[in-house]
């Protein structure tokens, strides 16, 4: 191949960039020109293009984000007709043609689960497409961990620990609101690590008068204060998931949260004892990566870049067990969700006392 198109798309994290450094580093090393397709899957149907070279990727693994841009609202094969936004369109063929007029051969795509099943979907249209896994959510079967999670990871322990000072100056109930839509990885490590003493996971329904009792036995023990991590998604038992909106223009609509206020008005009100709600939201994605995640991000831009080079595509690249392997794009998407059998950081914090509100 002469030239590749390389794109981000779905919420940005951490170690995108290393990702991206990598692949025109390597494609530069074997005559292989890179087109950036610019702020995701908008660029590839409105025809968004930058030529990446050394100068555009000097330093930029140390930096969070991603410097083509994402959304992670489009999705191409169903994207909004531009005179009326109630109907939909398939984009991708448009999309392609306008790449290969540029001579492009195949296409990188960095993403979620929604962006990868676009990238097969394009692959399938005729473009070949390589994809690469990441997510602060780790919930992706393609790779564990995925990039993005371990800097949103640290950001989120971070900040618990923060709020543990002030939690205790003031004796209060703190619950903080972690994303990971329905799987709970991000909640349940990030909650050991930081020392949570409640963890509430999209995987394990709470009794809200467990959660309470629980509150009350810490207060009550000495301790001034109580920390609970609780998944964006996580609910109540017999009850469903908080919602914070709908987004009707998206391809996946529903948006979690909401979860630490309600919950925090509910303990103080069962309990007495001071409630103040924390949502971490976009402070998880942000900021420089972790070295991990950068590592990371360089190994899977690298594999990915060798697989289209050598004219190998259909597949997704991740992580397995300290390795790389490779995967043909699934045709159905499927979140990997905790196992709460066999995963040892949740038996560890069973064994610590720490309580999942069941």
């Amino acid at each position: 191949m002469k030239k590749i198109a390389l794109m981000t798309a779905g919420g940005d994290c951490a170690g995108l960039n290393s990702v991206i450094k990598a692949v025109v580093m390597a494609a530069i090393k074997k005559g292989i020109v890179v087109v950036g397709v610019l702020d995701g899957y908008i660029g590839f149907v409105e025809k968004r293009y930058i030529v990446l070279d050394r100068n555009n990727v000097n330093d930029i693994e140390t930096t969070g984000g991603t410097i083509l841009g994402s959304s992670n609202k489009e999705c191409p094969f169903h994207y909004p007709n531009e005179e009326d936004p109630t109907k939909f369109e398939d984009k991708v063929p448009s999309g392609i043609r306008a790449l290969k007029k540029l001579g492009v051969e195949g296409m990188i795509i960095i993403g979620g689960d929604g962006t990868l099943d676009s990238a097969r979907v394009i692959h399938e249209a005729g473009m070949p497409v390589v994809g690469i896994p990441k997510t602060i959510d780790n919930d992706m079967v393609a790779s564990n961990p995925t990039i993005g999670f371990e800097t949103a990871l640290e950001n989120a322990v971070d900040a618990i620990r923060k709020l543990k000072t002030t939690a205790y100056s003031h004796r209060r109930i703190i619950v903080v609101e972690m994303m990971g839509r329905t799987s709970g990885y991000l909640t349940l490590y990030g909650g050991v690590a930081a020392g949570a003493d409640i963890i509430l996971l999209p995987e394990v329904d709470y009794d809200l008068d467990v959660v309470c009792d629980k509150v009350k036995e810490i207060m009550q023990s000495g301790k001034r204060y109580v920390i609970i991590a609780a998944s964006e998604a996580a609910k109540e038992r017999g009850k469903s998931a908080s919602v914070s909106r709908i987004l009707k223009d998206s391809f996946e609509q529903t948006r979690y949260g909401g979860i630490a206020d309600k919950l925090s008005k509910q303990i103080e009100e069962k309990t007495g004892y001071e409630s103040r709600p924390m949502v971490l939201g976009h402070i998880q994605r942000g900021g420089e990566p972790c070295v991990s995640d950068i590592i990371l991000g360089a190994r899977l831009g690298d594999y990915a870049l060798n697989l289209i080079a050598d004219d190998r595509s259909g597949y997704i690249v991740g992580a397995h067990e300290g390795g790389l392997k490779k995967m043909e794009f699934p045709k159905v998407r499927t979140a990997r969700l905790l196992d709460l059998e066999t995963n040892d950081v949740y038996r560890v914090a069973k064994d610590m006392g720490i309580c999942f509100g069941n």
